[in-house]
């Protein structure tokens, strides 16, 4: 059996309307993950440089989200005999991408923050 992935680090835009909900929101994910074995961390980049959402895996991958976490259009989440309510697999998506990235070698790092890969001289 293979052990869960683990995400070194998410980075997204502010929410300016909705900061304390974006930062509970990412509590909770975070927190999830942990009860799967799965480490997420997170940061919010402050600079309004970046655009698209990433997320580095410590496994040499990035992928690059380009509508970040929010893909489900709006459903009625008080309508208890809606299944989109309860079943994200009926859930209407709105349109996005996901582009995988693989590290060069000599730019991976292990879990511990140490540079792997191709050995320099």
């Amino acid at each position: 059996m293979t052990s869960p992935p683990r995400l070194d680090n998410l980075i997204t835009g502010a929410d300016d309307t909705y900061p304390e909900k974006q930062q509970s929101n990412l509590i909770a994910v975070e927190t999830a993950g942990a009860a799967a074995g799965i480490k997420f961390t997170w940061e919010i980049d402050r600079t309004n440089t970046i655009h698209a959402r990433h997320i580095t895996s410590d496994t040499g991958w990035k992928i690059s989200l380009d509508r970040g976490l929010d893909i489900f259009q709006k459903f009625e989440m008080n309508d208890v005999f809606s299944l989109a309510n309860r079943l994200q697999a009926y859930r209407q998506v709105k349109a996005f991408e996901v582009t995988y990235l693989r590290k060069a070698l000599d730019q991976r790092r292990s879990p511990c923050g140490k540079q792997v890969g191709v050995p320099r001289f």
